[in-house]
């Protein structure tokens, strides 16, 4: 069984699942250990269908153990698919707690979602208000919601790691 070595570990390994695909590889390729040095030997007799399922199966894990709130905002954070990140904002954008308008809203989840991958003019604060709000006040809303996500992202790591200790999945647990 593949053992992670943290949370975040498990979490990028899990959120960019779909790089795995099923095509040969070039010989180099197939000597290649991925991971960290320290770390190498962990695991590594899975082949990679062993560690694609054992991946496939701890997303599963997660995305039933975790609340919709933290299962959301990992993916809208950590995802690599782009439909799953879009669906994961449209659903966080109505429970993120602030006292700013919906628009405002919608455009800092967006933003702290994807961060620099859309166009420059996305970006600008003043185009996330209509009502012509002062910057400070803006600024405060971007900063309020920005640590609710970030407090949201802290406590499903935290679960994670504890999910990952319980089912004897990290290192720790292991060694």
């Amino acid at each position: 069984m593949t053992i992670y070595r943290d949370a975040g570990h498990c979490i990028a390994r899990v959120m960019s699942i779909e790089t795995n695909d099923g095509t040969a590889k070039s010989g180099w390729q197939m000597r290649y250990q991925a991971g960290f040095p320290e770390t190498r030997g962990e695991g590594s007799g899975l082949s990679a269908e062993e560690r694609f399922t054992q991946d496939a199966m701890t997303r599963g894990m997660l995305h039933r153990e975790l609340t919709d709130l933290q299962w959301n905002v990992l993916v809208a954070k950590y995802s690599i698919n782009d439909l799953e990140v879009a669906e994961a904002v449209r659903w966080l954008i109505p429970r993120v707690e602030s006292p700013a308008h919906r628009l405002f809203v919608t455009k800092a989840v967006t933003a702290w979602a994807v961060p620099k991958r859309l166009p420059e003019a996305f970006y600008v604060l003043h185009s996330w208000d209509a009502d012509g709000t002062p910057e400070s006040t803006l600024r405060r809303w971007r900063g309020g919601v920005g640590k609710w996500l970030g407090a949201s992202v802290d406590s499903a790591f935290k679960e994670v790691e504890q999910l990952l200790k319980e089912t004897g999945l990290c290192i720790e647990v292991a060694a």
